[in-house]
């Protein structure tokens, strides 16, 4: 393993010299940053992070902060979120550390004690969420990505689910839909104030009732069956409705079998429209028109506003909701 007294050999300077390099001091020349930049790369060495947080106060790396779910939580979203911020982290030079847990909050009190992270990108925003207090009070550069009622000025970046809701009930309703099944997430995420479920789904009621659609909405609790039995249900319990929205990934990956399994055709029979991760749609070759979040788009915009609070040392006050793209895949029908 190549050492920094290698590189310190190979650049003809002392050791000392190399780590106030690494540690992006000032009070190196130009010229020396260089030849001790041009060893290292013919060394191939490469910069622990972890070692040089330890011994310089500093570190380059960012918590992802997901709070533990128990029982049959199932989200593929949260998967494509946890790669694209790592790989998003990676393009911006800092590494990434996953804390999960019951007790969340004690997590980043003592990653920041323990001078293991430089910012903070907070997962699963529930309305009135802890973390939020806490890491206001650690002045820790930190961005949401969610949409708390009380962000207390900490900067925020997600999909325009409330756009997305509306959109969805408009275009039904110009389709002469009158009742329509909404199949939403487990009754869990409601009831602790999931800020994506809660403000697609008050929308959704809002807008609903605007248009004068009937809105059905049944929450798919059973997810180790991917949600197939929810969506029998609704069928049955529901003989009337003639479109679904679809807002939860497991619904939306057991709906194309469950239909098929009723002897139903999309559209002539029911129509359904969805809002899911592009990356799902894509991977999953999902048949239904669509909202597509674009999650690259989100954690890319959220990285960047945290990195400039981490350089800049500040904390920002962004707000940002990035509208989902709309693609028509003909799933939906025209009612009389």
């Amino acid at each position: 393993m190549v050492t920094i007294q290698d590189v310190a050999k190979e650049a003809g300077v002392s050791k000392a010299t190399v780590s106030y390099v690494l540690s992006g001091s000032n009070a190196i020349s130009e010229q020396t940053t260089k030849r001790v930049q041009k060893a290292m790369k013919k060394l191939g060495y490469s910069v622990n992070h972890t070692a040089r947080a330890l011994a310089t106060a500093k570190t380059n790396t960012i918590a992802i902060v997901a709070p533990y779910r128990s029982g049959n939580f199932f989200s593929l979203s949260r998967g494509a979120y946890l790669y694209a911020l790592s790989n998003a982290a990676r393009k911006f030079g800092y590494d990434t550390l996953l804390l999960t847990g019951e007790n969340d909050r004690q997590l980043i009190v003592d990653a920041v004690e323990g001078r293991k992270i430089a910012g903070a990108i907070l997962l699963d925003i529930v309305n009135d969420d802890p973390r939020i207090a806490t890491a206001k009070q650690l002045k820790l550069p930190v961005v949401l990505l969610g949409k708390a009622d009380n962000t207390q000025g900490l900067p925020y970046v997600d999909t325009d689910f409330e756009y997305a809701a509306e959109m969805m009930i408009h275009r039904l309703a110009a389709f002469g839909h009158k009742e329509v099944v909404l199949i939403g997430w487990p009754q869990e995420q409601y009831d602790i104030q999931m800020n994506y479920a809660v403000r697609f789904l008050q929308k959704a009621l809002e807008c609903a009732q605007s248009v004068g659609i009937v809105l059905r909405v049944v929450y798919a609790n059973d997810e180790t069956l991917g949600a197939s039995t929810e969506i029998t249900e609704a069928l049955c319990g529901y003989p009337q409705a003639t479109a679904f929205i679809i807002h939860n990934d497991a619904a939306v990956l057991a709906a194309p079998q469950v239909m098929q399994g009723c002897g139903l055709a999309v559209p002539d029979d029911i129509s359904i429209i969805t809002v899911v991760p592009d990356q799902i749609a894509t991977g999953m070759k999902i048949p239904y028109t669509s909202f597509f979040i674009d999650v690259n788009a989100i954690v890319d915009t959220a990285m960047d506003v945290l990195v400039r609070q981490i350089q800049q040392h500040n904390t920002g006050t962004e707000t940002i909701l990035v509208k989902p793209n709309f693609a028509d895949l003909g799933s939906l029908s025209q009612k009389n």
